[in-house]
């Protein structure tokens, strides 16, 4: 037996080294250099105080990852992930158009030996510096919906009212507003909430707040909610217009206005007169704007965004007309049954008249109502001065006197 095993022992040991080969041919055969595109390496910025503490912020317009590509044995390089690599980039060796090269080695060494890394892109990174800068803005409150019918905010009150923000000068210039939102649906009595600040562009966009640094991240709103009230507004004007001319109309708007506060307040008033507009002297129409709240009584308030009277004043020069006063117009009053009434002289008369036109237009001797009165009077030839009823806005120029012949029956 033992004869056996040692048979041939050239060929067995020849067959043994055989296999070896063989099998190691196949070995490096399954296990080939291979190369794999390794993509969003997330890359690790260093010593950013070499910028930041010159007053300067910098970011990364053109994203933080890297793309990179491995070559190595199969076995290897299959099982690689983009955790597997660091990509750093060291800003403080930024060039002069602020570029910085990123490095990318493998996390473990014994892998970083059986591979060779080339980049598929761009070995660096392109960093935008900016002036840090500081602002100090207000905290405006910003509603939603509406509250109880027959009622309205009458204040809205942040705490605090001004927030700090820090960072670039071009992301800063950006903000236009800082609000904080308040749900007031159906409220009808004063109300607090607590909200999160949001920075508005002039657009009206919402910036991103993760862009700068600030200082308050919640805000304390207090809401005063009160009854409402609509009131009507008066205009009236003070002073004299120039003399031959005269107002022809005072427009203003709104012609009412909504405002708010207690109920014991608001029923002690139910309109605003607006009694100061002064047109001494003027000779041409005149437009103005009054603030409302300067004729609010106190603890009263507008409730909506009115703030402010728009009033028109229409002047104009006065106009003449003349109307013919005929006898048979004017009506004799007072008369007694036993005599006989009669006009001498001329049987028409020409009565001038001065106005605005507007007003002019509208008179007619009708309106005017002439009449003389006779009451008292005996037989004989009497002169009557004519009377004639005063309209507004009209000057009558003349005196019209007639002659009247009385005589029994």
């Amino acid at each position: 037996m033992k004869n056996r095993i040692f048979d041939h022992l050239g060929l067995k040991i020849i067959s043994l080294l055989i296999a070896i080969v063989v099998w190691v041919i196949v070995a490096n055969v399954d296990d080939y250099k291979t190369t794999k595109k390794i993509t969003g390496i997330e890359i690790e910025f260093i010593n950013g105080e070499s910028i930041t503490d010159n007053n300067m912020v910098y970011e990364v317009p053109e994203g933080t990852t890297i793309d990179i590509v491995v070559k190595g044995r199969r076995k290897v390089v299959d099982k690689l992930t983009s955790l597997d690599f660091r990509a750093v980039a060291d800003l403080s060796k930024m060039s002069v158009t602020n570029a910085v090269s990123v490095i990318v080695s493998a996390n473990n060494s014994l892998v970083g030996r059986d591979i060779s890394i080339s980049y598929a892109g761009n070995d660096a990174v392109n960093i935008a510096v900016e002036k840090k800068i500081e602002s100090q803005l207000a905290i405006n409150v910003r509603t939603s919906s509406d509250v109880a019918e027959g009622y309205a905010i009458r204040s809205k009150l942040p705490t605090p009212n001004l927030i700090t923000v820090k960072g670039a000068e071009s992301v800063i210039d950006m903000i236009n507003e800082v609000v904080v939102d308040v749900d007031v649906t159906g409220a009808n009595c004063n109300l607090t909430a607590t909200a999160v600040p949001v920075f508005l562009s002039k657009s009206g966009e919402a910036i991103d707040p993760n862009k700068f640094e600030y200082d308050i991240k919640s805000v304390d709103v207090m809401i005063e909610i009160a009854k409402t009230k609509e009131l009507a507004v008066r205009v009236k004007t003070t002073g004299d217009v120039k003399e031959g001319y005269g107002i022809s109309g005072v427009d203003y708007q709104p012609t009412s206005i909504l405002v708010v506060g207690a109920a014991s307040d608001l029923a002690k008033v139910d309109e605003i007169i607006i009694d100061d507009i002064d047109v001494s002297n003027m000779m041409s129409n005149m437009e103005t704007s009054v603030r409302i709240e300067d004729y609010l009584p106190d603890g009263i308030t507008i409730a909506d965004n009115t703030e402010e009277i728009m009033i028109k004043v229409g002047i104009e020069k006065f106009e003449e007309k003349s109307l013919v006063l005929s006898n048979d117009a004017i009506n004799i009053v007072g008369k007694n049954k036993d005599l006989t009434y009669s006009f001498n002289g001329d049987t028409s008369n020409s009565l001038r008249l001065m106005g605005l036109k507007d007003d002019l237009d509208a008179v007619s001797i009708t309106n005017l109502i002439p009449s003389i009165d006779v009451t008292g009077y005996g037989p004989g030839n009497y002169t009557f001065t004519v009377s004639l009823k005063e309209v507004t806005g009209v000057q009558i120029l003349d005196d019209i006197d007639v002659d009247i012949d009385i005589k029994e029956n």
